[in-house]
């Protein structure tokens, strides 16, 4: 299932004329974008929307779940809670094909890329994380779950609406000891979605390779994940005096994450931004503060 339809080919699906959807979509029964070319493309919340309710059966997207109405019209309502305990199951199962296709109907059903993350991608990972810490479970599901959302996050970001280059660049890393980077891939999808250049690093970066990346790359925002902090000192010292009088000389800022980070960093970080949740992103990315920034 494709997240935009082109008007060619909502009209094969719906089985009308070209003319009747560009008809529709001026009328406002289906909501459309535009590239830049002028051509129009249907996002599939849209799509959606129209076929519920037109109780349309259009067997490209009537999945095994979107069969089901009342989950069809919570997807169409943009509840996506209502994904959650089959997603959950995909991610116990390590079924990458499913993972991505109910990723896939989170987006149509929240244009809002880091909503879906935040309700849908996360909530079920930290169950089976906290259902492994209790022993309830192996370590092999864990690492299946993370692995079949690092798998299906990969292929869902060619088929994502991006915006037009805002030629911003943006550097993500974890810290040095931190191995869990969903959620920087997570911020790395959504902030290539909003036109920014994008420079992901990963895992376990060290400090002195992480200032030789803001020089080469001069980035205007640095994106660092840090989990799990053993070291609280060694940690503030290497950020104070160390990465962020690298990001400063170039006009670039910085923005830590983590569980707890604002609680336990807050007013000894020099850090721009302290995030505890991801979805603090849509402010972070705003680009009118990094012009002002390189001013």
């Amino acid at each position: 299932m494709k997240s935009t339809y082109s008007t060619a080919k909502l009209a094969q699906m719906l089985e009308v004329n070209e003319s009747t959807i560009k008809r529709w979509a001026d009328q406002g029964h289906l909501e459309c974008i535009k590239t830049k070319g002028g051509h129009r493309r249907f996002p599939i919340r849209s799509v959606l929307k129209f076929v519920h309710e037109n109780r349309l059966t259009v067997p490209e997207i009537d999945t095994d779940l979107l069969s089901n109405r009342e989950l069809r019209a919570q997807v169409v309502a943009g509840n996506i809670d209502a994904l959650v305990p089959e997603f959950k199951s995909a991610l116990i199962a390590g079924n990458t094909t499913d993972v991505l296709r109910i990723l896939r109907l989170g987006v149509a059903a929240r244009t809002d890329l880091l909503s879906v993350y935040h309700e849908l991608v996360f909530p079920p990972l930290a169950s089976i994380g906290e259902s492994w810490a209790r022993g309830e479970t192996t370590v092999d599901i864990e690492h299946l779950a993370s692995q079949s959302v690092r798998e299906a996050l990969a292929r869902l970001q060619s088929e994502l609406y991006h915006k037009p280059a805002n030629g911003k660049t943006a550097l993500l890393a974890c810290y040095e000891n931190e191995q869990h980077d969903l959620g920087l891939r997570c911020v790395n999808q959504y902030l290539t979605a909003e036109g920014w250049r994008t420079l992901f690093l990963g895992p376990q970066t060290p400090t002195d390779s992480l200032v030789f990346s803001i020089n080469r790359n001069r980035p205007d925002l640095l994106v660092l994940t840090a989990l799990v902090v053993e070291d609280e000192k060694r940690f503030i010292q290497r950020v104070n005096h160390e990465i962020v009088p690298a990001l400063q000389k170039l006009g670039g800022r910085l923005a830590v994450g983590g569980a707890g980070i604002k609680r336990r960093f807050s007013g000894v970080l020099k850090a721009d931004f302290l995030s505890d949740s991801i979805l603090d992103y849509v402010h972070i990315a705003d680009v009118r503060q990094y012009d002002h920034a390189r001013a």
